[in-house]
């Protein structure tokens, strides 16, 4: 009953949300999409000292051996399910040879290592000592040079914070304004000011920042209307995520697909935002992308 009224609440709206495709609601769920991959078979399990090794097809990923394994099996789901909500390539945010891929809140480091060797140069942001730590390890264990980790927190200016590692759930790790027990303290940087300071120059932004991708993205504004790089965001973390992303973006002159519903809290949220610059390239690739296969 919760979800019926959600989906009519979702039909009155005039928002932003409004406009993406209601044949999400139809197709698989991205968790439907998550169980039938757990049972295919895709991949194989093992465990090699402090860590679980993922296999799938060549591609080898890692995952701490004192967790729960089904995370990581969620993950590798979005990232090798074309249809899945979760998955950031897609439609006119594919990554190129060419990209500078910026992977902001890169955690274990599986979206980092799938578009390695298939881009010009992969930056991963991620504040977690023990995700940094996994992420050295599984590029060793693949054989790879390792993309070059910013061990920071991205927000709307730069400043400090500290990080409270879960150890039980990596994505329940939370950002603290003062120091509280197993917290450590890491910088907070503005986009603008971490690329005036390296030199770094993304054309593809993957974003997953468990609710946070609306400051990191005021902290960037300088970037975006000058580079125009491409955006894969996840936007399911708060009722108005994908609204407020809408909202910074489309006055940039950016072109917005929202893909995918996520029933969360009594509401239907957007759970990928997709946005990028070059018309001739969407023009393209957006055909039969507004809904899942």
């Amino acid at each position: 009953m919760q979800k019926l009224k959600a989906i009519w609440n979702l039909a009155l709206t005039s928002g932003p949300e409004s406009k993406v495709s209601k044949r999400w609601l139809l197709g698989k769920s991205g968790s439907s999409m998550d169980r039938k991959f757990a049972s295919s078979g895709a991949y194989t399990i093992e465990k090699s000292g402090d860590y679980l090794r993922f296999q799938v097809a060549d591609e080898v990923f890692l995952w701490p051996a004192d967790l729960p394994a089904a995370p990581m099996i969620g993950i590798l789901s979005e990232l090798f399910t074309p249809t899945h909500p979760h998955q950031y390539q897609w439609g006119p945010t594919q990554v190129h040879p060419e990209d500078v891929v910026l992977d902001i809140g890169a955690s274990e480091g599986a979206f980092s290592a799938l578009v390695t060797g298939r881009c010009k140069q992969v930056i991963a942001v991620e504040p977690s000592r023990t995700m940094c730590a996994l992420m050295r390890d599984l590029f060793r264990v693949r054989n790879q040079p390792c993309p070059q980790i910013v061990e920071c927190l991205l927000g709307s200016r730069t400043a400090t914070a500290y990080f409270a590692e879960n150890p039980v759930n990596p994505g329940a790790s939370r950002i603290c304004t003062k120091p509280v027990d197993g917290a450590y303290q890491v910088p907070v940087l503005a986009l603008d000011d971490l690329v005036q300071q390296t030199g770094i120059r993304p054309t593809y932004i993957k974003c997953d920042a468990e609710g946070a991708a609306f400051d990191i993205l005021l902290g960037a504004r300088e970037y975006l209307r000058t580079y125009r790089p491409k955006l894969a965001i996840a936007s399911y973390h708060t009722d108005t995520e994908y609204a407020d992303l809408f909202g910074l973006l489309k006055p940039m002159g950016y072109q917005i697909l929202g893909k995918g519903f996520l029933f969360s809290h009594g509401k239907l949220r957007v759970q990928m935002l997709h946005a990028w610059h070059n018309a001739k390239e969407s023009a393209g690739q957006t055909k039969g992308i507004s809904a899942p296969a």
